[in-house]
């Protein structure tokens, strides 16, 4: 199904784009979403009035993403774990643990915009990041600092007995 998009989708097109997609993504997801209309002439006609006046509002939207990005300049994310043998957590730091922190620190991101490249934090590493998307063409990557609390010694006394 051809179909003319009203907004910026990544990996599909830009505003005013004619692109082809399975009519169940067209009708269930891009037509009740107001991100795109069907591919007609009369539609394509309301597009080229109104391309312009979309663009300035995804432009103001772009802005005021990368404004909220200088929120999180500086910011770090730190939880503090416990660890077994060897800086193994118990659990784990998954995305849900990620979106009640940042919502206790004041920022209320949607957890569809929250990605953890590297998956679930399950050992103690350095390298931790979460990327948040704050627009299509508008991310952040966050570091994720781990604090040892405690570690678990029953290995060690149950040697020693």
């Amino acid at each position: 199904m051809n179909v003319l998009l009203l907004k910026k989708i990544k990996k599909l097109g830009d505003i005013g784009a004619q692109v082809n997609v399975k009519s169940g993504y067209a009708r269930n997801y891009l037509f009740p979403k107001n991100f795109a209309l069907p591919l007609n002439n009369e539609n394509l006609e309301i597009i080229e009035k109104k391309k312009q006046e979309l663009l300035k509002i995804e432009e103001e939207l772009k802005m005021k993403a990368l404004e909220s990005a200088k929120r999180f300049d500086g910011y770090k994310l730190v939880f503090d774990v416990n660890i077994h043998e060897e800086n193994k957590l118990f659990g784990s730091v998954t995305l849900q643990n990620i979106v009640d922190k940042l919502q206790n620190d004041g920022f209320d991101i949607p957890k569809r915009d929250i990605n953890m490249p590297l998956g679930p934090i399950k050992e103690l590493t350095e390298n931790n990041i979460v990327t948040i998307s704050l627009h299509p063409e508008v991310k952040v990557t966050i570091p994720v600092n781990l604090n040892v609390v405690k570690t678990d010694n029953t290995d060690e006394s149950a040697s020693k007995d």
